[in-house]
C-alpha cells in the first residue's frame, strides 16, 4: 500500500508525472512523455520511458515497494483510461501538464472506461469512499469542514445529474453566489476575511472545470472536481512582530 516514503521517490524523478495505486495495492506510473508516439520517434520514445522507469521502479524497490508497477505509455488505450479512470492517484507532480498529456484520455465518452454513466458514477462512489481518510485528515477542521461542503455542493448541484447543462450549476458559481454563501457560513465572523481568498480560489476553479464541454465530463473530470477544494492549501494570515515603541508591524507568515 502507499506510503509517504514513496512520494519522497517520487519527488526524486523529474520524468514522473503521476503515480497512480489500485484498491489491491497496484501501481501505475505516468511519465512525461507522450502517449502515442509517431514512428519516427518511437524508438527515442521507448529508449527514454524504459529509462525512466527503470529508475523510478528501482527507486520504489529500495523504499520498500514490492508489489506490481506498471507504465502507463507501454499499455493499451482501453487499459490506460480503465486505470486513470479508477484507480487512486497518489502522486501528482505536474496536474496542467499531466491534464493535457491525459486530454484524449479524458475525453473518453459514450459508454466507455471513462464514461460518467450510471456505472462510471458507481465507479465514481466507490473512489470517493476510498479517499475517505485523506478528506478526514484535512487540517485545520475548518479547512475540511469547508472542503466537505463545496463536495456537498458539488455531489448535488453538479453530478446530481451529470448529462444536466452545466450552465445551471454556472450560475450558482457567482461571487455572492450559493455555493459561497454556503461556504462563508462555516467561516466565524471573525475568520471571514482569512478564508475569503481561499473561497474565491475554489469558486473560480470549479467554474473553469465547469466550462469543460459534455464529451469531456468523464469520471477524471468529476473526481478533478472534488479534488478542486482539496488541493488548495490554507491561505495563511500575516503575523505581527513589533517594533520599537511597542508599534505593531506585519510580516509575512
Amino acid at each position: 500500500m502507499w506510503d509517504d516514503r514513496f512520494a519522497d521517490v517520487c519527488r526524486g524523478h523529474e520524468e514522473l508525472l503521476a503515480v497512480y495505486e489500485s484498491a489491491h495495492g497496484r501501481l501505475a506510473l505516468l511519465l512525461d512523455e507522450t502517449l502515442v508516439p509517431l514512428d519516427a520517434e518511437r524508438g527515442g520514445w521507448l529508449a527514454r520511458t524504459r529509462a525512466g522507469a527503470r529508475r523510478a521502479i528501482a527507486d520504489l524497490r529500495a523504499a520498500g515497494f514490492s508489489g506490481n508497477v506498471l507504465v502507463l505509455q507501454w499499455l493499451p488505450m482501453q487499459d490506460l483510461t480503465r486505470i486513470v479512470a479508477r484507480w487512486v492517484r497518489r502522486w501528482d507532480a505536474d496536474p496542467p501538464r499531466r491534464s493535457r498529456l491525459l486530454a484524449a484520455v479524458e475525453g473518453t465518452a459514450g459508454g466507455g472506461p471513462g464514461a460518467l454513466d450510471e456505472a462510471g458514477l458507481e465507479a465514481l462512489k466507490a473512489w470517493y469512499e476510498t479517499m475517505a481518510p485523506c478528506w478526514l485528515a484535512i487540517q485545520p477542521v475548518r479547512r475540511r469542514r469547508l472542503v466537505l461542503q463545496a463536495h456537498v455542493w458539488i455531489a448535488e448541484r453538479v453530478l446530481g445529474d451529470p448529462l444536466a447543462d452545466p450552465g445551471l450549476a454556472l450560475g450558482e458559481l457567482g461571487p455572492e453566489g450559493p455555493l459561497t454563501r454556503a461556504l462563508e457560513r462555516h467561516v466565524p465572523r471573525g475568520e471571514t476575511a482569512a478564508w475569503r481568498r481561499w473561497i474565491e480560489l475554489v469558486r473560480l476553479d470549479l467554474e473553469r472545470a465547469l466550462r469543460r464541454p459534455a464529451p469531456r465530463r468523464t469520471q477524471a473530470w468529476a473526481r478533478w472536481l472534488f479534488l478542486i477544494p482539496y488541493s488548495i492549501p490554507v491561505v495563511r494570515r500575516p503575523a505581527l512582530r513589533v517594533v520599537s515603541g511597542g508599534a505593531r508591524a506585519v510580516r509575512p507568515a
